[in-house]
């Protein structure tokens, strides 16, 4: 793409979870632009089960495709979770309940997550994408990149030249190993087991059954309960376990007998209530919980971007992925839009200018989620105060204001010359040493 081509920038986005999508869904109101979404699987899977959404993720979410959708699919609350003791269920950490007379300037201002299924919450999202625009089967499996495009090679021999490559193909992402092949995602030592239940059916057996979302800590255990919207009730337990053996299961055996035993073996001692829902499952399933490590650039090449997962692999670090996911999308629209506005029409220095300003604003932001992500493995951080801790600093992670943290960015570009034109490294580094040679001044 010359400097002076008038041509519609042309973006392939590959992989369509909800990072994906998102992008899809906030770049289409850019000027001039031909962007198609690559997704690997022949239709949209129903995949996973209860996902969080954060406050800021929520106003992203409103922004794609509205307020009342968003509460069709959701459960709101309105404080953070309450947390119980592991025993008793005696309440340890509760935000308080929403005044009924709270106005809806201040119910927005106490949100706090909101539950649903990853299922409903992709769905939403891709009906705000043009039919046309979404190419199913589509498996990416390396880019090649010149001076005026870049190729993006396909598993099933194709290929397609554009001038913008968003990956977005999830944790174990493909083509994040051809520019950071040292960066393995590995299995953390515990995995999740998952289930969804209807909460009137839950109710007739439990009629004490809380409303909004519980938390119970002891040590390395955590189990989640909660409204997931829909008049649903989702479970998640987090627990040691051996992740690889878990990784060979197939969804059909995932929860045999042996596992199911095993669940309620590790979780003795815990509270009635637990026990009670665990006496209605039918549907369990069981995840290994994988991670990666820091990206030292979230851009390469002044042609490709990481996005969703495939930038941050924290496997859904602090119940907030997919907030995490809406914000990288979010950020790059309004990078492109503010460098096809100081430009005037798309150009190689366009693409770089906008890449760079999306880079200096979520870098910073995602360096300090894997600082925190290193801290939480801490010895003493896996104690019930630790948790209590942790719980009680999340709120900057919640609550991040996207256009604000763009225009923290734009604003530094004067201050540090070279905030927004740092090379990528090419060994991967711990954190605390990443940040010594990447975050701008000031950040954390």
């Amino acid at each position: 793409m010359g400097s002076a081509d008038k041509r519609p920038l042309r973006i392939a986005v590959i992989g369509v979870g909800l990072a994906g999508a998102a992008v899809g869904a906030f770049a289409k109101s850019l000027p001039d632009i031909d962007i198609r979404l690559y997704e690997r699987s022949l239709v949209h899977r129903h995949v996973g089960a209860w996902i969080g959404v954060t406050p800021a993720g929520q106003l992203l979410l409103e922004e794609i495709c509205g307020e009342n959708v968003v509460d069709s699919i959701c459960s709101r609350t309105y404080s953070d979770p309450t947390v119980r003791d592991w025993q008793s269920g005696r309440v340890l950490l509760s935000g308080g309940p929403l005044p009924e007379n709270a106005s809806p300037e201040e119910r927005r201002s106490r949100r706090g997550q909101a539950g649903t299924t990853r299922q409903d919450l992709l769905q939403v999202i891709i009906n705000q994408l043009p039919k046309d625009c979404v190419f199913l089967g589509k498996k990416g499996t390396s880019f090649a990149v010149n001076d005026d495009s870049a190729t993006v090679h396909f598993h099933d021999g194709s290929h397609v030249e554009v001038d913008l490559v968003v990956v977005a193909d999830g944790i174990k992402s493909k083509l994040r190993q051809q520019l950071y092949p040292e960066n393995v995602v590995k299995y953390l030592p515990q995995v999740e087991y998952m289930e969804v239940f209807e909460r009137e059916h839950l109710s007739r057996t439990i009629p004490d059954l809380p409303e909004g979302t519980h938390c119970f800590f002891q040590e390395e255990k955590m189990v989640f309960i909660g409204d997931i919207g829909r008049g649903r009730f989702g479970f998640i337990a987090v627990m040691p376990d051996d992740p690889e053996q878990v990784a060979q299961l197939g969804w059909a055996d995932s929860m045999n007998s042996s596992r199911l035993s095993k669940l309620r073996e590790q979780l003795e001692g815990c509270t009635p209530l637990i026990n009670k829902i665990l006496d209605q499952s039918r549907n369990m399933g069981i995840f290994p919980i994988a991670r990666g490590g820091w990206l030292t650039s979230l851009i390469a090449n002044d042609r490709i971007c990481f996005v969703g997962d495939a930038a941050h692999p924290t496997g859904g670090a602090f119940g907030a992925g997919c907030s995490f996911a809406f914000e990288d999308a979010k950020t790059l629209t309004l990078a492109l839009n503010h460098s096809y506005r100081v430009n005037g029409c798309w150009s190689n220095e366009t693409i770089r200018r906008a890449l760079e300003l999306y880079n200096a604003t979520r870098g910073p932001h995602i360096l300090k989620v894997f600082q925190l992500l290193e801290a939480s493995q801490e010895p003493g951080s896996q104690t019930e105060r630790g948790k209590l801790a942790t719980a009680q600093q999340m709120k900057w992670l919640t609550t991040i204001d996207t256009e604000l943290e763009f225009q923290k960015a734009l604003a530094s570009e004067g201050k540090d010359p070279g905030a927004l034109s740092r090379p990528v490294l090419e060994t991967f580094l711990p954190a605390q040493e990443v940040l010594k040679m990447v975050a701008p001044r000031g950040s954390l």
